[in-house]
């Protein structure tokens, strides 16, 4: 005699599989290209496993993916801030002294040395740069940063408050300044200069705060 199922019943006692995700990224930057169930990459030989809710909040686009890196040394997914370096107008800025700064910390600090003819160039260790801020600044806390953007910026060095006569211009990029310093030799300037920028920053520093 032929068995007769209950198909609602059946539906209701079915065990599906569990589903489990991936984030498949790019070896040689990190950046994640794909986030979806582990049986859609397994010809892709670099993915690394997701948790249900991150991947369904990517999916879902909640979390965008181009936020999303691999710490290729932890092989974790990481979610970064994604800033962007486009300047922030065309007026050309001069840089505060520290002694007229009216900012208790800076994002890109400049000092010279004239004894050395070198003037450094550093990002605060809040972007991974490698200037400490004060102690009451501490503990800091890192945000993870994806650069995006013109990320060149040029510094003018002029004569005081004076930007129509050029001593020099120095030229870096934001990449030069993640977790180390940029010291350019050889700047023979006066006791008195000013520097000139077009931001891509809120706030920068000519000496130490």
């Amino acid at each position: 005699m032929e068995e007769i199922i209950d198909f609602e019943e059946f539906l209701r006692n079915i065990k599906l599989p569990e589903v489990s995700y991936v984030a498949v990224f790019d070896p040689e930057t990190g950046e994640v290209k794909s986030v979806g169930p582990s049986h859609a990459f397994e010809n892709k030989p670099y993915k690394i496993p997701l948790d249900k809710e991150t991947a369904e909040l990517i999916i879902e686009g909640k979390i965008r993916i181009n936020s999303c890196f691999v710490d290729i040394t932890g092989n974790t997914l990481e979610i970064a801030e994604i800033k962007s370096v486009f300047k922030i107008d065309d007026v050309l800025h001069r840089v505060v002294e520290t002694k007229w700064a009216e900012f208790d910390k800076a994002d890109i600090y400049i000092t010279y040395d004239k004894s050395q003819n070198t003037l450094t160039v550093e990002l605060t260790e809040e972007f991974h740069g490698t200037k400490k801020l004060a102690e009451k600044f501490q503990p800091v806390n890192k945000r993870k940063v994806i650069w995006s953007g013109d990320t060149t910026m040029k510094l003018l060095i002029t004569d005081y408050n004076d930007p129509n006569v050029l001593y020099t211009m120095i030229t870096l990029t934001v990449a030069d300044l993640v977790e180390q310093k940029k010291i350019f030799e050889n700047i023979e300037l006066p006791e008195r200069f000013s520097i000139y920028t077009r931001r891509i920053f809120k706030n920068y520093v000519l000496g130490d705060l």
